[in-house]
């Protein structure tokens, strides 16, 4: 959750919102935080997702050409990241960091991805997952060498370059190069299953994932937490990439688009293939959250009571 209005507007009160996790069986709230809004009680926040810059590499390596070339204006550089230079991203992030440590959070999540617009649409990257994952711990490091953190630091596989599980060596040079002692994988399902476009049904969909687990059998055990929803997708991004909009003029026209975009390839719907729940006993993650995108509180009740059955199935 966030503390946006349109989501808090769906519970009376506070106590309200902890009866309606308690009633789904869930410990409390990841939260991604909106500065200025009001807060969700700290008692209730289990973990908490830092903020999600998918394109970041640019601003963080100084290279000014491709940054023109993404937002128009330096100006829009810093109404995005808040500022024009790398130290811009640290100072958001430790921001963040110091607020998880302040509340008692038990874990944060930090995206480890690049992607453009024009990339998402497209697939044709500037960016190899190598060289994605060298500068992400980079910047992980300098965030947290020398810092009293207690949370576990856990890195979220998306499906453009960085983290995406698809070679079993990058995980690993991930896990190799960063320093935290904490650290581990936030494996979003939806994410991965938006890197096979031939997938047909949910029951592949859980095959398709214990197939990338025995893949990178040797970092299983740091994969702390889950982010638990399906998108199966394939056929509308394949039929997407033979039909790339125009793009619009405007960098902030051109953002509502790839968001409109984003939102219909990952969708964030209740997972409940045949054999979820041993896929879950398998993985033993110590949190488990569900991230599903809803539009009302009915439809979040339905979609919880779904997929709560679903992990509750032993077939």
């Amino acid at each position: 959750m966030t503390n946006n209005q349109d989501e808090l507007e769906r519970f009376r009160d506070m106590e309200d919102l902890r009866q309606f996790c308690t009633q789904y069986g869930c410990d409390g709230i990841e939260y991604m935080r909106i500065p200025g809004e009001a807060d969700i009680p700290k008692d209730m926040i289990q973990g908490v997702h830092l903020s999600s810059f998918q394109n970041w590499m640019d601003l963080w390596l100084g290279n000014k050409k491709r940054l023109l070339e993404e937002f128009g204006s330096m100006e829009i550089v810093e109404q995005f990241y808040g500022g024009t230079s790398p130290g811009s991203l640290i100072e958001k992030f430790t921001k963040e960091l110091d607020y998880a440590q302040e509340i008692g959070a038990k874990y944060v999540v930090f995206h480890v991805c690049e992607v453009k617009i024009k990339e998402a649409f497209t697939y044709k990257f500037d960016y190899s997952d190598q060289q994605v994952i060298i500068e992400a711990a980079r910047i992980i490091n300098h965030l947290l060498d020398g810092k009293k953190y207690t949370f576990d630091f856990l890195m979220e596989n998306l499906w453009w370059p960085g983290l995406n599980f698809l070679d079993p060596a990058m995980p690993r040079l991930l896990l190799d190069s960063v320093n935290y002692k904490n650290k581990g994988f936030m494996l979003d399902t939806g994410h991965l299953l938006n890197t096979n476009l031939n997938l047909k049904n949910q029951d592949e969909a859980v095959a398709y994932i214990n197939e990338i687990l025995d893949r990178n059998e040797g970092i299983s055990t740091y994969i702390k937490g889950i982010h638990l929803h399906q998108s199966i997708t394939g056929e509308f991004v394949k039929s997407s990439r033979n039909h790339i909009p125009k793009l619009k003029e405007d960098y902030w026209e051109r953002w509502c688009q790839i968001f409109e975009y984003i939102f219909q390839v990952d969708r964030h719907q209740p997972f409940t293939g045949k054999g979820l729940s041993r896929l879950i006993e398998r993985i033993s993650p110590q949190y488990l959250t569900h991230e599903l995108i809803t539009r009302n509180r009915q439809e979040q009740e339905a979609f919880l009571r779904l997929q709560t059955d679903a992990l509750r199935d032993s077939h």
